[in-house]
């Protein structure tokens, strides 16, 4: 949903809203959805926009990292697919600061960082365990990352080390830096916030955002630096007054566990994301009711627009299209795997032209295997005669 088209330079902002019937208005006249595949990326899980909103991320199930830019009718096109990772990525986010630098984490104990202008290498940061949530400092000098066994840990992002870390007693979800950067804030699994100084990971204080028997997963602070939301396992969120750390507002009309929450860059507006199969968008001062965005499957990972009323969601798909179309991009990203980082520049553009043409996936999988004559724009592209050669060999075992 957008009020005003993108572009592929700088990026004017929308207009704030002045009340929530205002915002209620907004959104009953453009409440539309648009579903996009990002070609060879399967199972998309987590999401970022960079700092001008050019360009979304997205990490995905089968291992990719990858950028799409957003043109001028607010369409996503692929532009950087990133090869490396062993394992599904579990978390990307943008720079602070810098529109073509992305970090990523996994659980094959990496976090990796990211240049948009280079698809074939990136910096690799070997970890001691499985990663699963990270998050830069708003001066983009540190990179935090969560692992599977409870430590996060403070990655210096000029010399790529781990120069600090901090062990929980209690499984640790999703974190945030105070605008300040002299915080981190650290969902637990036991309904609390711990808050950790900065760059030394001391615990400062403690938050009991929600009951004792509930999980905080989800958290994040308005751009204005006002307010902080909490997403937990309880279905609720809790609003924070970020000054004075208390509780403003409960939202409370989701009934599973709320993985995601992101504000829009007025601050005003709230989007919570679970397995419910809807979207909830609330008036943060009040917590009422905005709009409700109806979705076919459980939802990711919500993330607002940084200049826009344009909210980007991952959520799961189910149709058999769909488990084809995922079948045969499998084949692709193998191909790619062990062969784009040979590649000349023309062998790359003829690529480009494959997977970014007009042909659909579910088609391109025909033509792979010879189950269909390719058309001539295919039949003369020298890479796809490499392509069809390699599912070839994989289907001779």
């Amino acid at each position: 949903m957008s009020s005003t088209n993108g572009s592929d330079a700088k990026l004017s902002s929308d207009a704030q809203f002045r009340n929530p019937d205002a915002a209620v208005e907004f959104f009953r006249k453009k409440d539309r959805s648009r579903g996009y595949d990002l070609q060879e990326v399967v199972g998309i899980r987590t999401l970022s926009w960079n700092c001008d909103g050019t360009t979304l991320a997205c990490g995905s199930q089968n291992r990719i990292v990858a950028a799409a830019a957003l043109d001028q009718s607010c369409r996503l096109k692929l532009v950087f697919p990133g090869y490396g990772h062993e394992d599904p990525v579990d978390a990307v986010e943008f720079s602070k600061t810098n529109p073509l630098t992305l970090a990523s984490c996994s659980g094959d104990k990496s976090v990796r960082i990211w240049d948009l202008r280079n698809k074939q290498s990136h910096t690799k940061i070997t970890t001691k365990e499985a990663n699963l949530f990270l998050t830069w400092s708003p001066d983009d000098r540190y990179v935090i990352y969560g692992d599977k066994s409870n430590n996060v840990g403070l990655l210096d992002a000029r010399s790529f080390k781990t120069v600090q870390t901090y062990s929980f007693k209690e499984d640790c979800n999703e974190m945030v830096f105070h605008p300040n950067g002299n915080f981190l804030f650290v969902t637990t699994d036991t309904g609390k916030i711990d808050i950790l100084s900065m760059p030394n990971l001391k615990l400062v204080k403690t938050i009991q955002a929600h009951p004792q028997l509930s999980m905080c997963q989800s958290i994040c602070i308005s751009p204005d630096g006002r307010y902080l939301v909490v997403g937990a396992s309880d279905a609720c969120c809790s609003i924070w007054d970020l000054k004075t750390l208390i509780c403003v507002q409960s939202l409370i009309r989701l009934d599973y566990p709320v993985r995601t929450v992101s504000f829009s860059h007025c601050s005003k507006l709230i989007a919570s994301g679970s397995e419910d199969h809807f979207i909830d968008i609330a008036w943060a001062e009040t917590g009422e009711r905005i709009a409700e965005i109806p979705i076919s499957n459980e939802c990711f990972d919500v993330t607002w627009h940084p200049r826009y009323y344009l909210l980007a969601y991952a959520s799961s798909g189910s149709s058999e299209r769909e488990r084809d179309r995922d079948s045969t991009i499998s084949l692709r990203v193998g191909f790619a795997e062990e062969n784009l980082k040979n590649f000349s520049v023309d062998q790359l553009n003829a690529y480009d032209k494959i997977i970014n043409g007009e042909h659909m996936e579910w088609d391109l999988y025909y033509y792979y295997t010879g189950r269909k004559p390719p058309p001539p724009d295919l039949a003369t592209n020298p890479v796809f005669q490499k392509m069809r050669e390699f599912v070839k060999n994989k289907e001779r075992g």
